[in-house]
């Protein structure tokens, strides 16, 4: 322990600034702050899916509704929104694993998430 006490008297202790002391109070280890940082990344990218998804469902309907019985426009409109249907089925499933990976880690993704 002397190199220690040595150390820390050259050095002087380390404190985190202000603004992490609420994310490392309960937790010194940072992983609250980690993910809180995650938590919210993933919460940015389903908002932005979800203004996409709700994008291409109205692509979709407008082509449909101007095909004027074309039978290429109607097959184009019908893939733009069964692709938009597959994209939010597919982010569901990427939730429900995110949740599943987070119950291995230990990390609260979404935990405090308004």
């Amino acid at each position: 322990m002397l190199i220690a006490d040595d150390i820390q008297q050259k050095f002087g202790t380390i404190s985190p600034p202000p603004q992490l002391q609420n994310l490392i109070a309960k937790d010194p280890t940072g992983a609250g702050g980690i993910s809180t940082f995650l938590s919210s990344l993933i919460a940015l990218a389903y908002s932005g899916a979800a203004i996409v998804l709700i994008f291409m469902l109205l692509w979709g309907a407008w082509d449909w509704l101007i095909s004027e019985g074309e039978k290429e426009k109607l097959q184009n409109a019908q893939r733009k929104i069964i692709s938009a249907l597959i994209g939010i089925v597919l982010f569901a499933i990427a939730f429900a694993a995110i949740e599943v990976l987070g119950q291995f880690t230990g990390f609260k993704f979404f935990a405090g998430q308004n």
